[in-house]
C-alpha cells in the first residue's frame, strides 16, 4: 500500500462518518453521497501513482486533503468540526 493512500482512506471515511452520523445527530436530514466511496478509491489511486513520480509530494497532499476535509463542507452537510463543536455545545447548530 502506498504512503499516501491511509491518509485518502482517513479523509473519506471522515466525510463519510459526517454525512452519516455526526449531521444526524444535529437534527439535519441528509442523505448520504453515494459518490464519496469511489471518489475516494479514484483518489487513493491517482495519489499512488503520482507517488511513483514524486512521493513527499504525494504524501503530503494526502495529509492537506485531511486537514481540509475537517475544515471545508466538501458533502451535503457541513464541516465536522462545526457538527462537533455544536454537539459539545460549544457553537450554534449549523444548518446548510
Amino acid at each position: 500500500m502506498a504512503a499516501s493512500t491511509g491518509p485518502v482512506l482517513i479523509a473519506g471515511g471522515i466525510t463519510a462518518a459526517n454525512e452519516l452520523i455526526f449531521a444526524p445527530m444535529e437534527g439535519q436530514k441528509i442523505a448520504f453521497n453515494w459518490r464519496l466511496i469511489p471518489a475516494t478509491g479514484l483518489l487513493a489511486l491517482s495519489l499512488a501513482g503520482l507517488e511513483k513520480i514524486s512521493p513527499g509530494f504525494a504524501t503530503g497532499l494526502a495529509w492537506l486533503l485531511v486537514a481540509t476535509v475537517l475544515i471545508v463542507p466538501l458533502g451535503n452537510a457541513p464541516t465536522p468540526l462545526a457538527n462537533v463543536t455544536a454537539a459539545l455545545g460549544y457553537g450554534k447548530k449549523v444548518t446548510k
